[in-house]
């Protein structure tokens, strides 16, 4: 493996480019802020009155964990409610309108703008901090906020619903999960308390906006797991922690989402619309004492009985959910750009970023193969241990197991809204290729640097 040089010139260069990305990162900043019009601008949808009424529940109570909304939303939505409640003026979901400043939601939008900058500024600057060239740690950040700060991303700052939450606190958590990883990599002993509470406290508030985030706290487990066949990391007490505190994540996400209503109304909407128009599915069910659609009995029929009913019928009928991720996988990738505000007031410098994000954001499945390519290149790599191939194969896994066990059970539990509830998976697809090709350069120039 390859040392880092001590040349005092290579030494000087790095410094240099650290300062120039943490210059990058503030003007980026600043420039997000001003180009996308007054920050307390906000707008809601159909779904933003689910989040005020799941808020009201107290809070030291199981309805804040098993409500129709999940424990980071009720928390934000309580702990911002102003004294005469929230004032929903704007539905875009109604009509594409233009957003306005709405009371008790202004501080919302400015909370999700906030952490939209600390999250994609931290992995920024902790993807360039792992980078060996200098130049490249600099393309680095400025791709990865030019990624976030187009409108196909930045809009969704402004959306009263979990989009920009469920982004920034990714982008904040995996930032985290780079620096731990880097840092157990080089040292399995390391000391990285202070790094694993922040990552845990942002991860857990991240798993808990939506359900299939949990199959990403499983699927860490499974990795972290995998990382302990090694001597090396054998008895690394930091990876067993965060392994714990996973499962232990995992085990409450599990069973609040099982009792909660929720999960009752995703059912509801798969049964309607992909059980019922077929008779002969129809007729499996009704062995599992399923009542008509229109019955009052139907809803606590699903409430008790329809997880299981559905798990039995996708397990005997391999041909249904198979079908069904061939069918909807592609088209989960179209129409990601928001369609509930406008703002052509912003013009022409928002027609300017709208093409440009265009170039970092395809509405086509080219991303996903594009991670797949690269992947492969970086699992060679790691293969013949050049250089630390091996920490970013880890990462690169990490992204496309999640990505791909998110989008999934996305595909499989959803009949409407499909492109918007995949989006966390899309956008990670949309990510690796740009991030992990500058990554791959930079391997390429360590390798052919003379040792």
């Amino acid at each position: 493996m390859s040392e880092i040089s001590t040349d005092p010139r290579q030494s000087r260069s790095v410094i240099y480019a650290s300062v120039a990305v943490f210059i990058i990162i503030l003007v980026f900043s600043v420039l997000r802020v001003k180009f996308y019009g007054d920050p307390a601008l906000s707008i809601a949808g159909n779904d933003t009155i689910t989040y005020v009424e799941a808020a009201q529940v107290p809070l030291f109570s199981a309805e804040i964990m098993t409500g129709r909304r999940l424990l980071t939303t009720n928390l934000i939505y309580k702990f911002f409610e102003p004294e005469n409640g929230y004032e929903i003026l704007v539905n875009g979901s109604v009509d594409t309108t233009r957003r306005v400043i709405q009371p008790g939601f202004d501080k919302i939008v400015i909370l999700q703008l906030i952490l939209s900058l600390l999250g994609w500024g931290a992995l920024a600057w902790f993807v360039a901090e792992n980078l060996r060239d200098p130049w490249l740690k600099i393309l680095s950040a400025i791709l990865i906020l030019l990624f976030a700060y187009t409108p196909q991303m930045a809009d969704w700052d402004s959306i009263l619903m979990s989009e920009s939450l469920t982004f920034s606190l990714f982008a904040f958590q995996l930032a985290l999960l780079i620096k731990i990883a880097s840092e157990i990599y080089k040292n399995p002993e390391a000391k990285i308390t202070h790094w694993a509470i922040s990552w845990g406290v942002v991860f857990f508030f991240w798993t808990f906006l939506r359900d299939t985030n949990l199959f990403t706290a499983l699927m860490s487990i499974v990795m972290i797991a995998i990382l302990f066949v090694s001597q090396r990391f054998r008895k690394s007490k930091s990876l067993l922690g965060i392994a714990t505190f996973l499962m232990l994540t995992f085990v409450l996400g599990i069973y609040t989402s099982s009792i909660s209503v929720r999960s009752t109304v995703q059912l509801i909407n798969l049964y309607k619309d992909d059980i019922f128009p077929h008779l002969e599915r129809v007729g499996y069910f009704e062995k599992f004492g399923m009542p008509a659609l229109e019955t009052s009995e139907f809803k606590a029929w699903v409430a008790e009985e329809g997880s299981s009913a559905m798990a039995q019928f996708m397990l005997s009928h391999p041909g249904y959910p198979t079908l069904k991720i061939l069918r909807d996988f592609e088209p989960a990738f179209h129409e990601i750009k928001q369609t509930y505000f406008t703002a052509k007031n912003l013009n022409p410098t928002r027609e300017v970023l709208f093409t440009l994000g265009n170039a970092f954001h395809p509405e086509n499945t080219t991303p996903f193969l594009m991670s797949l390519i690269v992947l492969v290149g970086i699992i060679f790599l790691a293969a013949k241990d050049v250089d630390n191939s091996r920490l970013w194969a880890w990462i690169g896994l990490w992204l496309f197991f999640s990505s791909s066990l998110t989008l999934i059970p996305t595909i499989l539990g959803d009949t409407w809204a499909l492109n918007r509830h995949a989006l966390y998976s899309t956008t990670i697809f949309r990510l690796t290729p740009l991030v992990f090709s500058v990554i791959l350069v930079d391997i390429a120039i360590q390798k052919k640097a003379p040792q």
